[in-house]
Parts: structure tokens; sequence; C-alpha cells
């Protein structure tokens, strides 16, 4: 058995060091709590992950795209602590196997000004999806929390369609009523499904808009790596007062008369008044040595059997996405119109897709200092089988790197592998083992419609559980995946309003913290993990 070794009582404990997790800390630290954040790596960030190699060249293993974290990072005076944002021309670049290829830029008019030949009829559709969506997200700011179904039903009086409608069907037939062109819908599908959805799934209709409704947003990334956005946020923790311990896995979470201890797998205890897990809610569940406080774990995770595959390589050259635009932007690579959309169905079986769809990004195109001179860094995701014959391992990670490597080279006619100087491949496996979540889901828990908005999950009231020192944060958390901080933030403010307010130290956090007023950014630039 090893030594347990007893620690003072902490205000709040956050399990989980991912950027929800930090997020929380530091607000609920500078509110005047003693803050402590247990971390099961070694280093913090969850599916924030940059590896820099001893040759120079900076890989970033997990999200690349901070877009839905700007106005929050502004919010937390994360400059202060050295963050600052490299902000590119275009959005998003698509590519096919055929030489077709799109540019999406900040400005809708100019998007639709390249919109020529085949695709100069699909105009206006492109522009009525951009309306409806922006008038469908616009009025949720002024929800004071996580909207219920019927709220969003009930802003049909301002829109065009019936939003209840749009919610329920499939995105692929809603972009269908507006666009023609194959190539432009398959583009407007695959941003939409990075929550890790099909676009032929009932109940996938509002990601439809995503790409469309999210012209005028920066997009940006941060200088030094994704890293750096957790070091800032580890580093205002600290300046507030607040700790991490790392490498300290959490296996127990016990009522006590005035909280809950904590233990971790090396014999660690802690004592704290409130406990905030960024764990999904079955996870933490799993951990409650009393069950019947446990929360409502009816929720799904990896039900659509779909996980995710990355691959990032150091180059020898400069990164090129393979077609002429911005190598700047995040680019959407398929081999034919459909790829991506067939490729699903053969992930919920099981299979490897015999189609490559995927995405490409490159950090040293974005900041010159990510490779040596000359050189460059690739990243390269693709969906995969959460579940395959024979289980994900080292092994069959390796054999899918190969299988998105050989698609790379149908789509663009270049094979990554000639100029490869060093790869890190990260599959399903190496997720869960990083995250901790059942298959690797970055989203913790699907977001398919019945476990959106109020019911993720189904809590009586948002962040909170029954236990009245436990909370909820996290991806598993409203408003979801994707890299925006709000799930924690959110939390944050459910902790310290059931407190009576911050301790102290109350100017130091913003008056109109809420726990929506900038979610639905997150909504128009969800790329799962991006």
């Amino acid at each position: 058995m090893p030594e347990r070794v007893f620690v003072t009582l902490h205000d709040a404990l956050i399990v989980g060091g991912g950027h929800n997790g930090l997020v929380c800390g530091l607000l609920l630290a500078r509110a005047g709590l003693d803050v402590v954040v247990v971390e099961a790596n070694d280093t913090a960030g969850g599916c924030i992950w940059t590896e820099t190699l001893p040759s120079g060249h900076r890989l970033e293993r997990g999200a690349i795209e901070h877009s839905s974290i700007l106005s929050l990072a502004d919010e937390l005076g994360l400059a202060s602590y050295g963050l600052s944002f490299i902000e590119t021309d275009v959005r998003v670049g698509a590519g096919f196997s055929d030489g077709t290829s799109l540019l999406f830029h900040h400005d809708l008019e100019e998007t639709l000004a390249g919109f020529d030949g085949p695709r100069a009829g699909d105009r206006e559709g492109y522009r009525h999806l951009s309306r409806v969506g922006g008038g469908l997200f616009s009025p949720l700011v002024s929800f004071s929390g996580p909207p219920r179904l019927a709220d969003i039903a009930a802003l049909g009086m301002n829109l065009e369609r019936d939003p209840f409608r749009m919610l329920v069907t499939s995105s692929q037939k809603l972009i269908g009523e507006f666009i023609d062109d194959p190539y432009l819908r398959s583009v407007i599908e695959m941003y939409g499904a990075h929550a890790q959805l099909p676009p032929w799934l009932p109940g996938s209709g509002m990601f439809a808009f995503l790409l469309p409704a999210g012209h005028g947003e920066p997009t940006a990334r941060p200088r030094g790596g994704s890293v750096s956005l957790v070091d800032a946020l580890a580093a205002g923790l600290g300046d507030a007062g607040g700790s991490i311990v790392t490498g300290e896995k959490v296996i127990s979470l016990e009522s006590t008369p005035n909280g809950a201890r904590v233990r971790t797998a090396s014999g660690l205890e802690l004592i704290a008044r409130t406990v905030v897990s960024s764990l999904d809610v079955n996870m933490t569940n799993s951990l409650l040595a009393d069950a019947s406080i446990a929360p409502d774990g009816r929720v799904s995770s990896g039900a659509l059997n779909v996980a995710e595959m990355k691959v990032d390589l150091a180059l020898s050259q400069p990164a090129n996405p393979g077609f002429d635009g911005s190598p700047q932007a995040l680019w959407m690579l398929q081999e034919g119109p459909q790829s991506l959309s067939r490729a699903f169905g053969q992930i919920v079986a099981g299979r490897l897709p015999e189609e490559a769809a995927m995405m490409w990004g490159s950090p040293s195109a974005v900041e010159s200092t990510a490779a040596p001179e000359g050189q460059g860094t690739v990243w390269l995701s693709a969906f995969v089988p959460a579940r395959i014959e024979g289980g994900w391992d080292e092994e069959t990670e390796l054999q899918a790197a190969e299988w998105l490597l050989d698609g790379y080279a149908r789509i663009t006619g270049e094979d990554l592998r000639t100029s490869a100087l060093d790869m890190r491949v990260t599959g399903p496996g190496t997720w869960q083992s990083r995250i901790g979540s059942p298959y690797g889901n970055p989203n913790h828990i699907d977001l398919t419609l019945d476990q959106m908005f109020d019911w993720r999950p189904p809590l009586e009231r948002p962040y909170r559980t029954s236990a009245p020192w436990l909370y909820l944060t996290g991806a598993g958390t409203f408003p979801g995946g994707g890299l925006s901080g709000l799930p924690g933030r959110n939390a944050a403010h459910a902790v310290l309003e059931d407190a009576g307010g911050p301790k102290k130290r109350r100017s130091r956090i913003r008056e109109d913290i809420s726990a929506i007023r900038t979610g639905w950014h997150l909504f128009r630039e969800m790329r799962r993990g991006t």
C-alpha cells in the first residue's frame, strides 16, 4: 500500500487539468478560494498537447485552432501572462483529388465572390444559410443558462424557417435544400461533422450552419504553440494563489461532513469543501464512494463508434496543403465530394474508410518558429472507429497512420513520408490513456441532439449535482467539446453563485461573467478538438 499523505483543507479541488479545469480554477482562485487542480498526466492541458522535438519542430498533437477562446482569454487578461495570438486571413480551405479547391475567407462577400463556375448559382443559398444561422445563434446569447429545446423552438417567430425542424433534421438534408454544387455541399457538411457526428444523422441539422454563420469571426492560434494557453492559465492560477498537482490520478471521491475527501492512485489524500470534476458524468460517478449521490448518468459516449486519428510530422521542407491558396488555413481534404459522408458509414461499422477525408493544418505555416528555417510541420486529423476488431494498440495506430498518409497522397499527389524527418501518432488508444474518456472521445459524451443544451448532461441545475459539494465542468457539460473554456467559466460561476459570491478580490472577476454570453462562438467555430 502506498503511504498516504494528508493535505490541508482546500476550498475547491478541480479534478482534471484540461483547459476547462484550469479556467474554472483560475476564476475560483481569483474570487479568493484556496484552489488546487489535480491532473493525472505529467503535464496539464488535456486535449491541448504541444510537443517540441529535439530538432526544434513544434508539433500540435491536440487542438490547433483557438478562435473560440479569444474572447474568454481577453476576459481573463491572459495577455499579461504572455499569451498572444496570430490571426489568419483565410478561415478554411477545401481540396479534392481532382484538383477542385475552395477558400472561405473571414469576409462573407469575398467568399461568395470566389464561388465561380458551377458554384456561382449557390451564392444566394450560402448567403441564406449564413443569415438563418446567424438568426438562430445570435438570440441565444440572451439566455441565462443552457437553453431548452423549447426555448430554441420559440425563436421561430424571428427566423425564416422553423428552428425545431432545422434541429431534428440532418445537416446533409438541410444543406441540400439550398446548395446544389456537390463540392460546396460536402465542405459545409464536413465542417459541421467535426462535432463527430455523421452529416446524414437526424438531429445534426444545426451543424449545417457552422461554416456559413461563422464569417466575421477571427481565426487564431497562440504564439509559441497551443501550450502557451495552458502556460498562461497556469501562471494566472498561480498568481491568484492556486496550485496544480500533476501525475496524480483521482480514484475516489468520498463525502465528508464539510465537503469531500479526494484520493489518488499514489495514496495522496486531499480534503476540499467543493470539488469540480472536468471528467464526464459517467467517469465522475465511477469515482463516487456513495452511489446514492451519483448524478444522472444516462448519457452515451462513443455510441456512434467515432474517434480520431492524429498524425503529426516534422518535415525537411515547408508545409503546403497541396492546393493553391493559404497554407495558414485549416484545410478540409477529401477524395471526392461525398467521401466523408460515406466514410462515416464504414466507421460506424468498425472499419477504416476506403475513401480519404481529413483535416490538414500547419503550425509552421502560421509561425516560423514552429520549425527550423526552410523546414515545416504538418497536423493531420481523420475520423476512425473508436472500436475495431482486436482493439487499438501501438501497432494498430501505426497501421492507421499509414492509412492516413496513403489517403493524403491520393488526394494531393504528394507522399509526406518522402520529406518526413519525424512523426508522432495519436490514435484512439493514446487519447483514451491521456484524457481518460471512453473511446478517447474528446467531447466526453456524444454531441447528439438528446445530449445537448440543458440535457448535457440531464442535471436538475446546470453544472450542479445532488451532492452540494460536487460540480461538473468540461466537454461533457454545456456547450460541449471544442476549445472555448466556457464550461470551465460557467461551472466557476455556478460555484460562486451558490456560495453567495466571491470571498474577496471580487474586482478581479469580470461582472459580466455569464453561462452563455459567448457560448455560441463554440458552435460557429467547432472543429473537434480544434
